[in-house]
């Protein structure tokens, strides 16, 4: 059994690097949205540091255009320099999943 720990803390337990699961964009799309739903206006780094996502412009992108997610893009100012000065970053919160429709010609 493997551990990822950060800061001291346990994140997450880590299957070894031969038994990673390998997940297509609507796995790491569900993912982003629970991370978003937990923790809205989160920055790109937050993200991928959370659910290891690769690309993270290109899962948006296809949350937003492919999937009907309603993904609100916004800006945050985080430190930098020692917490001298601030820069500002794209921040990403979560506004809806997609909905499916139930199919109306198909008898159940």
């Amino acid at each position: 059994m493997y551990w990822l720990v950060h800061r001291g803390c346990v994140v997450l337990d880590v299957p070894p690097l031969g038994k990673l699961p390998t997940d297509d964009r609507a796995g790491q799309a569900a993912r982003v949205a629970d991370y978003l739903e937990q923790n809205p206006d989160s920055t790109g780094r937050e993200i991928d540091a959370a659910c290891d996502t690769g690309s993270l412009t290109k899962v948006v992108s296809v949350m937003v255009k492919q999937l009907g997610y309603g993904i609100k893009k916004g800006h945050r100012y985080v430190p930098c320099v020692g917490g001298l000065h601030t820069r500002k970053v794209r921040s990403y919160s979560l506004l809806f999943r997609p909905h499916v429709e139930p199919d109306l010609f198909t008898p159940e």
